[in-house]
C-alpha cells in the first residue's frame, strides 16, 4: 500500500493553508484528513487476518480533490440533502438559495462546506479540530453560523466526529453530515454489492420523484427499504431496485439518543463497520449506475472509481425540514449551540 504524500496536499486555497493530517491509535488504525472540505481521505483498519487496508474512496492530492467527485469524504453543510425549490420561509421571510440540483439546493449549494477551507489544528496524535464560519447570505442562507468539528480516533478502532454549530447574529437553519464512501474490502476492490447491510429503521422518508422529502414517513415493512435484517446488497440491486439513495428514520427511544444506525459486513475481508449517531435520520447511498465513472482521475490506488464501489451512511437531520412544519425544527438560534456526534466503528467477523 503506497503511503500518502502530505506534500501533495500542501497549498494555499482561499487564503488558507491546505494540509493533510494523520491520526493514529494504539491499535494500528490510522485516519488521514484534509481541511479542504474537512474531508476523510484515508482510513486504514485491519481485516480478519490483521492486515491493514484502506476502506474509504478518495484521492492522493489536493488537485485530484479539486477535480474529483465533489462530496468524496467531505463534511456537508450548511444543509445536508435537498431543500426543495431552493427556498424556505423563516419567521415570515422567504429565503432563496442557490439551486445546484435542478430546481433544488443540494448539500448547501454550489459552494457548501464541501468546497470550503476550514481552519484546522491537530490537537493530539488522535485528534484534529476544524472550524468554519458560514457568512450571512452565503448560498442564500440567512445569518452567520459558526461550525466546529472534532475528529478523533479511539482505541476501539472508531472514528468519532463531533460537531457544534451556533448562529452568531440571527436565526438560521442547518443540518450536517459526513459523506465518506466506504468499501470494507478495500478502496480498489470494486463493487460493494457483496456487502451485507442492516439499517436500524422501521420507517423511511417519502420522497418526490426528484428525491426531495415530501413530509410523509412510511413503513419499510414489505418493501425494498426493509433492511432491518442483515441483507446482501446483491440480493436487492438490481433485482428489486437499481440502487439505494434513501433516507431512513432511525429507531430510538429518546430524541437525540446515541444509537446504532447501521451495520455493514464484508465477508471477503471480514471487516465490519457500525455507524452510531445522535442524528435522527440516515441517508443510505450506493451510487446509481455501476457503469458510470465518478468524476476526476484515478483514486489513491491508481484506479478510476465507478458508482456502486462505495457506500455512504450519512447521519443527518430531517431532510427538507425548513419546508415541512410537521418535521422537527432545523432552526439554529443565536447563542444556543446545537451539537451532534457520529462515529464509524470498525471490527472484524
Amino acid at each position: 500500500m503506497k503511503p500518502l504524500d502530505p506534500a501533495r496536499f500542501h497549498a494555499e486555497l482561499d487564503g488558507k493553508r491546505v494540509a493533510l493530517f494523520t491520526l493514529r491509535n494504539a491499535s494500528g488504525m490510522s485516519v488521514s484528513l484534509t481541511n479542504y472540505g474537512a474531508r476523510i481521505v484515508q482510513v486504514l483498519v485491519p481485516d480478519r487476518q490483521g492486515v491493514p487496508g484502506d476502506v474509504v474512496l478518495g484521492y492522493d492530492s489536493l488537485d485530484a480533490y479539486l477535480g474529483g467527485s465533489p462530496s468524496m469524504g467531505a463534511f456537508i453543510g450548511r444543509y445536508a440533502g435537498r431543500i426543495g425549490h431552493a427556498s424556505f420561509t423563516l419567521n415570515g421571510q422567504l429565503h432563496r438559495l442557490t439551486a445546484n440540483n435542478g430546481a433544488h439546493c443540494l448539500h448547501g449549494g454550489i459552494k457548501g462546506s464541501r468546497f470550503r477551507m476550514f481552519d484546522a489544528e491537530q490537537t493530539s496524535e488522535r485528534s484534529v479540530r476544524m472550524s468554519y464560519v458560514f457568512a450571512a447570505g452565503e448560498e442564500g442562507f440567512p445569518g452567520a453560523l459558526a461550525l466546529q468539528l472534532n475528529y478523533t480516533v479511539t482505541d476501539a478502532n472508531e472514528l468519532m466526529l463531533d460537531h457544534e454549530a451556533v448562529a452568531l447574529d440571527e436565526p438560521t437553519v442547518a443540518s450536517f453530515t459526513s459523506h465518506g464512501f466506504f468499501n470494507l474490502n478495500g478502496e480498489t476492490s470494486g463493487s460493494v454489492l457483496d456487502h451485507r447491510v442492516t439499517v436500524m429503521a422501521d420507517q423511511c422518508f417519502g420522497m418526490s420523484p426528484e428525491l426531495v422529502a415530501n413530509g410523509h414517513i412510511l413503513p419499510v415493512q414489505g418493501t425494498a427499504m426493509d433492511l432491518r435484517a442483515l441483507t446482501e446488497l446483491a440480493s436487492r440491486i438490481p433485482a428489486q431496485l437499481p440502487c439505494y439513495d434513501d433516507c431512513f428514520l432511525i429507531r430510538r427511544q429518546v430524541v437525540d439518543e446515541w444509537a446504532l444506525c447501521a451495520r455493514v459486513e464484508a465477508t471477503k475481508s471480514g471487516r465490519t463497520m457500525e455507524v452510531w449517531s445522535t442524528e435522527p435520520a440516515l441517508q443510505f447511498y450506493t451510487g446509481m449506475d455501476p457503469s458510470a465513472r465518478l468524476p476526476g482521475g484515478s483514486g489513491k490506488g491508481g484506479q478510476p472509481y465507478f458508482q456502486q464501489q462505495g457506500l455512504c451512511f450519512e447521519a443527518q437531520g430531517y431532510p427538507n425540514a425548513p419546508n415541512l412544519p410537521g418535521f422537527p425544527s432545523a432552526v439554529h438560534e443565536p447563542d444556543r449551540p446545537r451539537r451532534g456526534r457520529t462515529s464509524y466503528r470498525f471490527g472484524t467477523c
